[in-house]
């Protein structure tokens, strides 16, 4: 009887709604008809203030490991002393007093995922290097987006993809994966529900190109690299940019042709390519320049930079940027070496290179300053060459 007990007073644990309850007892109201409608903390604050949002925020937290500390008090195995956890949200989501109408669980999910790591650390399946990173990433784009919601789509499928890598398949891993899941279903439901994201840019900034979007599908030409020679990688970027290269000289002698693509063709150019190469011949360039002078990591390494890192610079700084670099955004500039730092730090646990860690940071930085600073050279083309430049000169002292 203890798995079924176990899960019987996890539910009704999470049931209990503290914001529900200190709206009736403070303000004789039902919070779920105020704000956001959400008994969350961050409702509770707005509506009851700060000390309910904090009684709420303790409570909520605690409800998923009081559930299964419980479960394991009365003995049951690990596997149902887990799905006390998941009882707790279930509970807290569908509160029967409440006609199954509660708040989104997150915070109970997020002290879990908390026990998680802690548990997993403990076992040595996630590196503290790693967690370091993503504690970095997750301070980063706190400060750069300010809305919890976005940075947990930014770190919770990295989180994910660190646990399929570095720890073993067993039965804690389907569990923090599926509670990563959840939050990451919740958050992107917030997103869409309140509109935090859009694809319009804010009043007075730039719109962002569609071609943009496009970016990250270069990374198919980065495992076609790792899987390939350079011979055979060399033909085939080496084909796709003489393709677009061709394109641009025809647009650029051309005055109709060119005329037709900026006209009639709208939005395929960026108007600052009227009379200049586009940037996506650059960045195949650049790219293809990297494969044919760099050694085959440190070209890797270097295309990651160059593939994501402008796309976040630009998605980023757009949306979110504030404080002026230059031509860019601190903001801008930030999401960029944190897309370095992420493209990097996973390529590196795919290919077996003695690059050190110190070395591959410096490179993410280099490319970062090389996308931000007015140097005159096209930032799609300078990122990877001196980021790789960068790198190889680290690997010839490297012990």
């Amino acid at each position: 009887m203890n798995p079924a007990v176990s899960i019987l007073l996890a539910y009704l644990i999470g049931s209990i709604s503290p914001s529900y309850i200190l709206g009736k007892a403070l303000k004789k109201i039902d919070i779920r008809e105020h704000g956001t409608k959400n008994a969350g903390t961050m409702n509770t604050f707005k509506i009851l203030g700060l000390g309910p949002a904090i009684i709420t925020a303790v409570f909520d937290l605690s409800k998923g490991l009081l559930a299964m500390s419980i479960a394991h008090l009365l003995g049951a195995s690990p596997l149902w002393m887990h799905l006390a956890g998941f009882a707790a949200i279930a509970g807290h989501v569908f509160p029967f007093y409440l006609k199954f109408r509660g708040g989104q669980g997150v915070a109970i999910a997020t002290a879990i995922l908390i026990y998680y790591l802690v548990t997993f650390y403990a076992k040595g399946w996630l590196p503290c290097q790693t967690l370091l990173v993503l504690a970095f990433w997750v301070l980063s784009f706190t400060y750069i987006a300010k809305i919890g919601e976005i940075v947990a789509i930014v770190v919770l499928p990295l989180l994910a993809i660190f646990i399929l890598v570095f720890a073993p398949f067993s039965n804690y891993s389907i569990f923090i994966l599926t509670i990563i899941a959840y939050i990451f279903l919740i958050d992107i439901l917030n997103i869409l529900n309140q509109k935090l994201l859009t694809f319009e840019p804010p009043p007075g900034k730039e719109e962002i190109n569609w071609r943009l979007y496009l970016r990250p599908l270069a990374t198919l030409l980065i495992i076609f690299y790792m899987k390939k020679d350079e011979k055979t990688s060399l033909t085939l970027v080496g084909s796709i940019v003489l393709f677009f290269l061709l394109l641009d000289l025809v647009r650029l002698f051309s005055r109709r042709i060119n005329v037709f693509f900026f006209n009639k063709v709208k939005r395929v150019y960026k108007q600052k390519e009227y009379k200049n190469f586009s940037s996506i011949t650059i960045f195949l360039f650049a790219f293809f320049l990297t494969v044919l002078l760099f050694e085959k990591n440190i070209a890797i390494l270097a295309g990651s930079f160059l593939t994501f890192g402008d796309f976040f610079s630009k998605f980023f700084g757009i949306r979110f940027g504030r404080t002026r670099l230059f031509e860019k955004t601190f903001e801008g500039s930030l999401a960029h070496f944190n897309a370095c730092l992420i493209s990097g730090y996973i390529f590196l646990h795919f290919i077996s290179f003695p690059l050190p860690f110190y070395a591959y940071l410096v490179g993410a930085l280099v490319a970062s300053i090389s996308e931000a600073l007015p140097i005159g050279i096209n930032d799609n083309f300078s990122v990877a060459i001196l980021s790789a430049s960068t790198m190889s000169v680290f690997l010839l002292f490297a012990p």
